[in-house]
């Protein structure tokens, strides 16, 4: 039978107590039928740079860095001054009345993130410590409850990891349209395991399975085969924002801001930012705003998801002798023979004629479109990607004239 040494049970109860910072994690059978009840206190931190602080009941003052492994609580703020309680690297209290000003607390104290738990608690069962089976199943599942709790709902979507969880949260700092962000993560959250926004997406019919851009397939193929278990790339997907009309020039007033944004990508989200080109009808002739009708060469709102499979749009367009050129470029860079292109389905009773109307997101040699969403011919590898690990999502934004997501959810 497996058993726990002294030292390794100190190490795990330590661990614990070291990580955690909210709740109380009751941990059965670590040790047979020992029971380890860890108190778990809020708002844990850790300092990256040395403090002075003054202790209330010696009347001594004492530096302390972060080489010696302390962690802290804040019990009071008051005016300039933080009381502090403060634990040992084992987690053991050492006093709790410390004080601090608060210029000691403030861009130095970083929360003690939960997550790494995790990872600590999976390396100890690869080496046998603690052993694997119903009971670190038990821990896990507590830990994971008191991390979903740390974490914002928008990123709380199923099949993800912590890690791109924690690249979620870090992605609201990145300088994206908050609104378009939580959108977009909506309706990934929506169809993280099952496609539920499926009521609209064929309502008015899609491209001939035939045509170029869909290589086959049919709106059955794509609702119980590509999609069957879900949204397959929640890595990587593109917010089109149409307010943001920044990367305009000579006032035509027809490039918005594109960000495609890539979540697995290491420690820290990766966002691109660039250009989309917006439709002549939605811009510059006639002025159509977003219509969803044919023949008004308007950009389209709403969420989309793509194919899986890429196509040249030299073979779509009339525009032979241009696209032949954005094509060999694309082939002398290293990319692929082909002006990259991809089937845009979209999702709402806003944008469910995109794929009809052949409204694809693909690169242009333009700066303007007939609705396409199109983009910088140097930015070819976004639509390859996309379709590489597609079904993906791409989301048309505007704070105005948004579809809820949820009208063409399936209860």
């Amino acid at each position: 039978m497996f058993s726990l040494d002294y030292a390794d049970n100190r190490h795990m109860t330590s661990l614990i107590k070291r990580k955690l910072d909210t709740g109380t994690l009751k941990v059965l059978c670590l040790l047979g039928m020992t029971l380890f009840v860890l108190p778990l206190k809020a708002e844990r931190h850790e300092i990256s740079l040395s403090i002075e602080v003054y202790d209330l009941s010696s009347q001594q003052t004492r530096m302390i860095s972060p080489n010696d492994g302390y962690t802290f609580e804040i019990l009071e703020k008051k005016g300039s001054r933080y009381k502090l309680k403060i634990f040992n690297r084992d987690g053991e209290l050492i006093d709790d009345d410390f004080i601090t000003h608060r210029s000691n607390v403030d861009d130095n104290f970083v929360k003690v993130e939960v997550e790494s738990l995790l990872d600590s608690l999976a390396d100890m069962a690869d080496v046998g410590v603690p052993p694997k089976g119903d009971c670190l199943d038990e821990v896990l599942a507590e830990v994971e409850d008191l991390v979903e709790g740390d974490i914002r709902s928008e990123c709380q979507v199923a099949g993800t990891n912590q890690a791109w969880k924690s690249n979620c949260e870090k992605l609201f700092d990145e300088g994206l349209p908050e609104d378009a962000l939580k959108y977009a993560l909506k309706v990934m959250k929506l169809n993280a395991t099952s496609f539920k926004t499926n009521k609209c997406f064929d309502k008015r019919g899609l491209k001939h399975s035939g045509h170029t851009s869909m290589g086959g397939l049919t709106a059955n193929g794509f609702k119980n085969d590509l999609m069957a278990d879900g949204l397959p790339n929640k890595c990587t997907f593109i917010i089109n924002d149409t307010d943001d009309r920044s990367p305009s020039s000579g006032g035509d007033n027809c490039r918005g801001r594109m960000y495609y944004i890539d979540m697995c990508s290491g420690g820290s989200p990766e966002v691109k930012k660039d250009y989309f080109n917006l439709g002549t009808g939605t811009c510059r002739n006639g002025r159509n705003g977003f219509m969803n009708e044919s023949g008004k060469h308007t950009t389209v709102l709403g969420a989309f998801f793509t194919h899986t499979k890429a196509f040249d749009f030299t073979h779509t367009t009339t525009q032979t002798k241009q696209y032949s050129s954005v094509r060999r470029g694309i082939k002398n860079s290293g990319g692929p023979n082909r002006a990259s292109a991809l089937q845009l389905l979209g999702l709402q009773n806003t944008n469910n004629l995109s794929s009809k109307n052949g409204k694809y997101i693909h690169v242009s040699p333009h700066r303007s479109s007939w609705g396409c969403p199109s983009i910088a011919p140097e930015n070819y590898y976004m639509i390859e990607d996309l379709a590489s690990r597609g079904p993906s999502m791409v989301i048309n934004y505007a704070k105005e004239g948004m579809e809820d997501i949820e009208e063409c959810t399936e209860k």
